[in-house]
C-alpha cells in the first residue's frame, strides 16, 4: 500500500484546503521513514515505537510541546483512516503546553517598517496586511474583482475558518492601491490577482517572496527578531481595540470562528489597562518613606 497517497486521499475527502493537506504531510513522511529504516510496516508499529518517534522527533527539531500536539493528531488521523485500527489516547497523551501572548510591534515600530520599504509592491502588500488585518494567504490570493474602492471595503471569499468576510480599508489604502495600478506598465498591470509572482504573471504573489523581503528588512532595521508578517495582522487587532472597535466588529474583520480568539487582543493592547486606576492607588499612597 501506498501509505502517504491513501493518506492524501483521505484528507482530500473530508475536503481539507490544500496548505492543511501540505502541513498534515510534514511530519507523517519522517514517521513512515522511521518504520522503513526499521523494517516494520505501519499496521505492526508498536505504541512504544509510535512514542520513541515521537521523543526523536521533538528532541532532533526542537519542537515545541504544541507543535507535539499537532504530529499527534496527524498520526492519530492516520491511525483511524488510513490503518483503519483505533487509537488508544492512554498510549499516546496529548501534552500539555503554555500559552505566549504573540509579539505585537507598536505604532512607531509598523511605521518605520511601512515607510522604510524601497519596493513599492512590497510596500503595498505590507500595508494592507497592516490595514486590513489580513493573513498572508489572504493576501497573496486577492483578487482585482474583490476590491471596491468605491466603497472602502475587500472581500475575502475564503477565510482560514471557511468563511467568507468583508474587511474595510481606509481611503489611504484605496489611494495607494489605484496609484499602485496605474504605476505598471500595461502588460505588467493587475488582471486576476492585485500581487501576482515576479516570473509568472497568471499565478498569485508567492508567500515566501513576500517573507523573505520583511525578514531581511526586519534584520536591516535591528528590529525584534519575532517580527514577521502576521505581525502586522496582530498589530492591526491589537491597535484596532485601542482605537475603540469592540470584539465582536474585530472578530468579524479577522475572520475568527470564535471570540476567545479574539480576547486575546484584549491582553495584548495598552490603551484598556493604563485608563484603569490600579487599586494600590486608592490606598492614599506608598507605605515607605
Amino acid at each position: 500500500m501506498d501509505y502517504l497517497s491513501v493518506f492524501i486521499e483521505m484528507l482530500q475527502a473530508k475536503n481539507l484546503a490544500p496548505n492543511t493537506i501540505r502541513g498534515y504531510q510534514t511530519y507523517l513522511k519522517p514517521y513512515l521513514s522511521y518504520l522503513l529504516e526499521r523494517n516494520i510496516s505501519p499496521e505492526h508499529a508498536s505504541w512504544e515505537m509510535v512514542r520513541d518517534f515521537l521523543k526523536t522527533l521533538q528532541t532532533s527539531r526542537h519542537l515545541s510541546d504544541r507543535t507535539m500536539n499537532m504530529v499527534i493528531s496527524h498520526l492519530q488521523f492516520f491511525w483511524i483512516y488510513v490503518l483503519h485500527q483505533p487509537w488508544d489516547p492512554s498510549q499516546i497523551p496529548f501534552r500539555k503546553f503554555r500559552t505566549y501572548l504573540p509579539f505585537v510591534p507598536d505604532r512607531n515600530q509598523v511605521a518605520l517598517f511601512l515607510n522604510s520599504l524601497d519596493d513599492p509592491k512590497a510596500r503595498l502588500a505590507c500595508s494592507i496586511l497592516y490595514a486590513a488585518g489580513l493573513r498572508l494567504d489572504e493576501l497573496c490570493h486577492l483578487e482585482c474583482r474583490y476590491i471596491f474602492l468605491s466603497s472602502h471595503r475587500l472581500y475575502i471569499p475564503v477565510s482560514k475558518n471557511r468563511s467568507d468576510r468583508y474587511v474595510p480599508i481606509p481611503e489611504s489604502i484605496c489611494r495607494d492601491i489605484r496609484e499602485y495600478w496605474y504605476s505598471c506598465p500595461a502588460h505588467m498591470k493587475p488582471k486576476t490577482w492585485l500581487f501576482t509572482q515576479q516570473t509568472n504573471r497568471s499565478r498569485p504573489m508567492d508567500k515566501q517572496w513576500l517573507q523573505r523581503i520583511i525578514l531581511d528588512h526586519r534584520n536591516a532595521l535591528g528590529m525584534d527578531s519575532r517580527f514577521c508578517a502576521h505581525s502586522l495582522c496582530h498589530a492591526y487587532a491589537t491597535h484596532s481595540y485601542e482605537n475603540g472597535l469592540d470584539l465582536l466588529s474585530l472578530k468579524s474583520r479577522l475572520g475568527h470562528r470564535s471570540l476567545n480568539s479574539t480576547a486575546i487582543y484584549v491582553h495584548l493592547a495598552s490603551s484598556a489597562s493604563n485608563t484603569v486606576t490600579n487599586p494600590f492607588d486608592q490606598l492614599g499612597g506608598t507605605f515607605y518613606a
